[in-house]
């Protein structure tokens, strides 16, 4: 009996490890295709072209890492307006959780959504228990997606009013119609009990640092609506978000200008939410490598922007990402290094 047992468990495990095998070739082979699709852009529009555009950012591209670090902040602070108010001591940790969220988003191309789990985890090894701290961080996801959505939204509304090329016309509304349908399916799939599912994942995986369930023994599922029911929290959470969105056409606006190319800030809003477009559509693709750069060459020809700009403004993006996310990796070593010496100390007591 206890033979059967331990096979079938076996059996599992081994299951469990091929399924994961199979991930990670098959995200190693889309980031290996990426790749390739993004130098072969480059050289193809002249390797030195797009290198000297990116070099001519020069100190402004200290100006876009400014605006990203602002953007980090504003997203903690809505992530804390979802935060419960008995657990203050989470709060405090929610802006650089929030750093180390993003850089592993930004520069783990394999771990999707590996930020995500990593937030909870450093929530629970804080102290907040782990149903409520995985709700926020599913919630604040959520919320976030919705401000992408009203951000592209309101690009595209200004796109209409101006672009008379019906082929740009078509691609617009049509990417416009499949972020809504996604955005729809996100929300009835979490009320239909994809949540349930959430709550098994990652009670397992944020669970191993020996946090405790709360929440008054709540549910995730329970615990996320419960948070979309507080209205005045949820549209402040919201505002945040798009708030941060509408930031990233400052940033393309501040590469163009140190580049010499006097674009406006609505044609910057324009080239941006169409982008992430595209951007949001290849969000299987590790770091959407070649999707980002594709859109951005080619959506920055309407334009007048030359096609090694336009690679050029996506390579000043990851070299943003990549300028932000490193000291929030090394914030991540630093907060795990000292829960293991926290931990060793009390084994020694």
């Amino acid at each position: 009996m206890n033979d059967g047992i331990l096979k079938q468990a076996e059996d599992r495990a081994c299951g469990a490890a091929n399924e994961g095998k199979k991930f990670h070739l098959w995200g190693t082979l889309a980031l290996l295709v990426g790749v390739a699709v993004s130098i072969a852009l480059i050289a193809y529009h002249n390797f030195s072209a797009v290198a000297g555009a990116v070099w001519s950012v020069g100190w402004g591209l200290g100006f876009v890492v400014a605006i990203q670090i602002v953007c980090i902040v504003i997203n903690g602070f809505a992530w804390r307006i979802l935060f419960p108010l008995a657990q203050p001591a989470c709060k405090k940790i929610l802006i650089p959780a929030r750093w180390i969220r993003d850089a592993l988003n930004y520069l783990l191309p394999s771990a999707i959504l590996g930020g995500e789990v990593v937030g909870v985890r450093l929530l629970v090894a804080r102290g907040c228990d782990i149903n409520t701290s995985s709700a926020s961080v599913v919630a604040d996801k959520t919320l976030e997606v919705m401000g992408l959505f009203l951000f592209v939204l309101t690009g595209i509304i200004i796109f209409l009013k101006r672009e008379r090329n019906s082929y740009m016309t078509h691609w617009a509304i049509s990417g416009l119609v499949v972020l809504s349908a996604v955005l729809a399916v996100f929300l009835l799939s979490q009320r239909w009990g994809l949540l349930k599912l959430v709550d098994k994942v990652i009670l397992k995986f944020a669970g191993n640092c020996g946090g405790r369930y709360g929440g008054e023994n709540m549910s995730i599922h329970d615990l996320v609506w419960q948070m979309y029911a507080k209205i005045p929290r949820l549209i402040a959470a919201v505002f945040l978000h798009t708030a941060v969105w509408t930031l990233g056409p400052l940033q393309i606006w501040t590469s163009l200008h140190f580049m010499g190319y006097k674009t406006g800030l609505q044609d910057a809003f324009i080239l941006e939410s169409l982008c992430q477009v595209v951007i949001a559509a290849a969000f299987m693709m590790p770091l959407s490598l070649g999707a980002q750069e594709a859109a951005y060459m080619s959506i920055a020809g309407l334009f007048g922007i030359p096609p090694p700009v336009g690679l050029a403004i996506s390579l000043v993006q990851r070299l943003k990402d990549l300028l932000v996310g490193i000291p929030g990796l090394l914030l991540w070593q630093g907060f795990e290094g000292h829960r293991l010496w926290t931990l060793w100390k009390g084994k020694r007591k």
